[in-house]
């Protein structure tokens, strides 16, 4: 069995893509900053191993980082965490403080945790599942920064993925329909679940996958080749 790291694993997707690798029978390291939920995820199965970490704390990532690297027990990371603020650029309440924080959670952290944690000998296997978003293709004019970092991620992942290409890392990007989460809450309509959403990041992990478009984001990779003014009207509604 494989042990993975999960980040934003205190709620939402990535707590459910942490007890669905683990009813797998595979370990998981997951990574939150709500110290009861992930107790309380902890107790759901012991192949679940819990740190509480902020992933905008650069020392702190730097510090668990070296830590799994050393152990050299770990066989690959899911950049799962995400803040979005649903707003225009120009929103009054809408500040350095936020902007900085969408930055960081969405793009550099990733970034990051990939660079510590990929193996330092390229026969070995690991795999790397950066969850995207439709918006790195067809922003939105209230998530600029959101679809700014999601595109930042999508282009690291194709980046990785050839220089990699002669090794057995692999690198997966997941793209999403809008899920239910506390994040999307009041926007949209026929979201999927967690679960399912979880489900789809657990089954890319699987050999031969590189880009899985999920739910209704298959409609959008085929618009986005036969009808991309379409595929962009459709995401601005979202």
């Amino acid at each position: 069995m494989a042990r993975y790291v999960v980040t934003g694993a205190s709620s939402g997707i990535g707590l459910e893509i942490a007890l669905q690798l683990a009813a797998k029978g595979h370990g998981v390291v997951a990574l939150g900053r709500d110290r009861e939920r992930l107790r309380g995820l902890a107790q759901r199965d012991e192949r679940i191993e819990v740190r509480l970490l902020d992933i905008r704390d650069q020392a702190a990532v730097a510090a668990l980082g070296g830590e799994l690297a050393e152990a050299d027990v770990i066989d690959g990371l899911i950049n799962n965490a995400a803040i979005q603020h649903n707003v225009r650029l120009d929103e009054p309440h809408y500040g350095i403080e936020q902007i900085v924080a969408e930055v960081e959670t969405n793009l550099v952290a990733p970034i990051i945790l990939s660079r510590l944690l990929l193996p330092n000998t390229p026969a070995r296997p690991f795999v790397i599942v950066n969850i995207g978003s439709a918006l790195a293709c067809y922003p939105k004019a209230t998530s600029a920064v959101y679809s700014a970092t999601k595109a930042g991620l999508r282009m690291f992942s194709d980046a990785l993925r050839v220089q990699y290409q002669q090794t057995s890392v692999r690198v997966v990007d997941v793209v999403l329909p809008l899920v239910e989460t506390p994040m999307t809450a009041g926007r949209g309509r026929g979201k999927i679940t967690a679960n399912t959403a979880a489900a789809a990041i657990v089954r890319a992990l699987e050999p031969g996958r590189s880009r899985v478009h999920v739910g209704k984001a298959k409609l959008l990779k085929l618009l986005q080749f036969i009808a991309p003014p379409v595929a962009a009207a459709i995401i601005r509604k979202l």
